[in-house]
């Protein structure tokens, strides 16, 4: 087993990524999520948690300017629902494994976050924490992500720290790794973070 991430200043250290996910998944699936409807438009992302440098950490990528869709943005891997996956989490695990080299049986599923809409593509995307058993060889697709950044979730949630009980679009951001994570990525990552202390306090949000 991994050893806990080392702890942040204020904050105790984190637990392996098999035991955060053992508490984190009672938490998601007794949680009021928010599940939006009649978007002509879905996605799945994950947020895909693993150990590495002492404690839990996460994917994020930052897509390349030729895409289609938030070009040069900071993103969860994942993409477009297509007719032949089924459901959202298939759409997930396919495109991850497309987008970043993570073969979908290697993931564990832990559940599902709230879904979040973008107006400016009018997308609704579906976010699901899965885990690993150990660190991922990140293949990133040349053709869409630029950049893969590997980000401790102590440092996810230190920095939510800063962020206003009400936040708006300018100041739901995270800086994380030199990037300026903001939009449907701040979203999820603000809601990973409350369900995230929910579980280390060994209770679940409303």
């Amino acid at each position: 087993m991994a050893a806990p991430a080392r702890p942040r200043p204020g904050a105790p250290p984190l637990p392996a990524t098999a035991v955060l996910a053992a508490r984190l998944g009672p938490v998601l699936a007794r949680r009021r999520r928010v599940a939006l409807a009649g978007a002509d438009r879905l996605a799945g992302v994950l947020v895909l948690l693993y150990d590495h440098d002492g404690g839990p950490h996460l994917v994020l990528t930052k897509r390349t300017e030729t895409v289609a869709h938030h070009r040069g943005e900071v993103s969860l891997p994942g993409g477009r629902f297509e007719p032949g996956d089924g459901d959202l989490l298939t759409t997930a695990l396919r495109e991850t494994e497309e987008e970043i080299g993570v073969p979908a049986h290697a993931v564990e599923v832990v559940g599902p976050l709230d879904d979040v809409h973008s107006p400016a593509s009018h997308f609704t995307v579906s976010p699901w924490v899965g885990t690993l058993t150990e660190r991922p060889a990140l293949v990133p697709a040349a053709d869409e992500i630029a950049r893969v950044i590997e980000v401790a979730l102590a440092d996810v949630l230190a920095a939510d720290l800063g962020i206003p009980p009400i936040p708006d679009r300018a100041t739901l951001r995270y800086p994380l790794h030199g990037e300026d994570v903001w939009g449907l990525t701040a979203r999820i990552l603000h809601t990973l973070a409350a369900a995230t202390r929910a579980a280390l306090a060994g209770s679940g949000p409303g």
